[in-house]
C-alpha cells in the first residue's frame, strides 16, 4: 500500500514550525505496512491546496493525507478548499454545534462564532471524530483514492492517525507487513551499523531502517514473514546487548519507571545542568507517583549548599561540575526524600563555561541506593539543549542498566 502526504501552513513554509508531523506519519504508516512514496509542503492558498491534490492524485497512491488548515481562523482554508476540490456543499450539523458549546463552557468560556466552521460537513464525504480537539476529520473518495485530512495540531493528529488512519491501513492494505522497532542508545548510528554489519549483510529476508534521533538509534525491521522478523531480531540482539533498552516503543522513562514499580523502589533526583528534565520525563509516565517521590533543582552553588548540604569545601576544591559534587548530591536527595534511589546530575550544558580541563559538554552523574553511590562521567557536544537532552537519556539508561 502507498499514500502521499499533503502539508498545509505557511508557518511551515516559512520556517516558524518545524514539520514533525511529515516524519511521525511515515514512521508509523511503515510500520502498518503502508510505504509514503511523496511528501508535499504547501501554503494556506486555496490555489495551492488544489494543485497539491491535482499533483498528488496524479500519482494514484492508495491513501492521501492532509494536515493543517482545519481550525476557524481566517487563514484556515483547508476545508472549503476541499468542498469545492470534491464538489460537494457543505451542511451544518447542529448536534456537533451543541457539543462544542458544552465543551467550551466546561472551561468557562463562550464558543466564539469563528468555530461555526467546525461544525460543517461535506454533503458528499464523511467526517470522523478528533478525541482531543475541536476540527474533525474529513474522508472523501476519487479515482480510486481515499483522501482524508487532519488537523496540523501534532498532539490531535496523532490521536486521529491511531484511532482512525490505522485501522482503515490495516483493513486495505492487501498483504499483512510485520514489523519490530529495537531501540537503542549509547553508540552513534555509524558506529552501530558496522557493529551489527556481518549480521545486516545476510539474506535475511527483512528491510532494515535506521531512525537516529537525540535519544539514540532505532532500528526497525519489516517484513511480510513475521519468521524471518523473528530470527533477525534474535541474532541482532546477542550482537547489541544492553545497547537495546527496548523491543518495541516504549521510551526510556516508560522503561525506568515501569522497572522501579515491578521491584518497588522509589527515586529522587536532583539535578543542576538539565534544570528538572529528568524528574519531568519521569513524570511523564503514569503511575510514576508510585516511584518518584520528588527532585530539587540546585543550579547555583548557593542552592547546592543551602538545599543539599553539599560542602563549601567539596566545591571549592573540586568545583560544581565533579565527581564528588554529583556523589554527595545524590546521596543527600536519597535521604531527603527516603528513596531507595537518588540520582543526580551536574555538568557544563553550553555553549559557554567549558574550559581545557571541564569542556563544554561534560557531565557527572551520582546514583545512590542503600549500598553506597557510584558516579559516571559522560561527554557530549557544544549544543546547549542537545546535552541536556543527551544527558537525561544518558542518565535514565544509567538507572536502567543499573537497575
Amino acid at each position: 500500500m502507498k499514500a502521499a502526504l499533503l502539508t498545509i501552513g505557511n508557518e511551515i513554509l516559512s520556517g516558524d514550525t518545524i514539520n514533525t508531523n511529515s516524519s511521525w506519519i511515515s514512521k508509523t504508516l511503515k510500520g502498518a505496512g503502508c510505504q509514503v512514496v511523496c511528501q508535499l509542503t504547501i501554503p494556506d492558498s486555496k490555489q495551492q491546496i488544489t494543485k497539491g491534490l491535482d499533483q498528488l492524485f496524479s500519482q494514484s497512491p492508495d491513501l492521501i493525507i492532509s494536515t493543517g488548515g482545519l481550525g476557524p481562523t481566517t487563514d484556515d482554508v483547508t476545508r472549503e478548499s476541499l468542498f469545492d476540490y470534491f464538489n460537494t456543499k457543505s451542511k451544518f450539523d447542529d448536534d456537533y454545534w451543541n457539543e462544542l458549546k458544552i465543551r467550551f463552557s466546561r472551561f468557562g468560556h463562550d464558543i466564539p462564532e469563528s468555530n461555526r466552521s467546525q461544525a460543517l460537513v461535506p454533503k458528499a464525504g464523511k467526517v470522523f471524530s478528533n478525541p482531543i480537539g475541536s476540527a474533525r476529520g474529513l474522508r472523501f473518495e476519487k479515482d480510486q483514492v481515499t483522501f482524508m485530512a487532519l488537523p496540523g495540531v501534532p498532539i490531535e493528529m496523532k490521536a486521529m492517525i491511531k484511532a482512525t488512519v490505522l485501522p482503515w491501513v490495516k483493513e486495505h492494505a492487501p498483504v499483512a507487513t510485520y514489523v519490530q522497532t529495537l531501540r537503542t542508545t549509547g553508540l552513534p548510528e555509524s558506529v552501530l551499523i558496522e557493529k551489527i554489519d556481518s549480521v545486516a549483510k545476510t539474506d535475511h529476508g527483512c528491510e532494515m531502517g535506521y531512525y537516529p534521533s537525540v535519544y539514540g538509534v532505532d532500528i526497525v525491521l519489516s517484513s511480510t514473514h513475521k519468521e524471518s522478523i523473528y530470527h533477525l531480531k534474535n541474532e541482532l540482539l546477542p550482537i547489541l546487548g544492553t545497547l537495546v533498552y527496548t523491543v518495541g516503543e516504549e521510551t526510556m522513562e516508560e522503561i525506568v519507571v515501569h522497572s522501579l514499580i515491578r521491584k518497588k523502589q522509589t527515586i529522587a533526583s536532583a539535578e543542576s545542568c538539565t534544570g528538572g528534565l529528568v524528574g519531568h520525563r519521569l513524570t511523564q509516565v503514569p503511575g510514576s507517583s508510585k516511584v518518584y517521590l520528588g527532585g530539587v533543582i540546585v543550579y547555583s552553588n548557593m542552592a547546592k549548599i543551602d538545599l543539599l548540604k553539599v560542602k563549601k569545601s567539596t566545591l571549592t576544591r573540586f568545583g560544581s561540575v565533579s565527581e564528588e559534587t554529583a556523589e554527595e548530591m545524590s546521596q543527600e536527595v536519597m535521604k531527603q526524600f527516603k528513596t531507595s534511589l537518588g540520582i543526580s546530575v551536574t555538568g557544563i550544558a553550553g555553549p559557554g563555561g567549558g574550559t581545557d580541563n571541564k569542556p563544554i559538554g561534560l557531565v557527572y552523574a551520582g546514583l545512590a541506593n542503600a549500598n553506597g553511590v557510584k558516579t559516571r562521567e559522560f561527554q557530549f557536544g557544544d549544543e546547549r539543549k542537545t546535552n541536556k537532552l543527551r544527558t537525561s537519556q544518558a542518565v535514565l539508561n544509567w538507572i536502567r542498566l543499573q537497575n
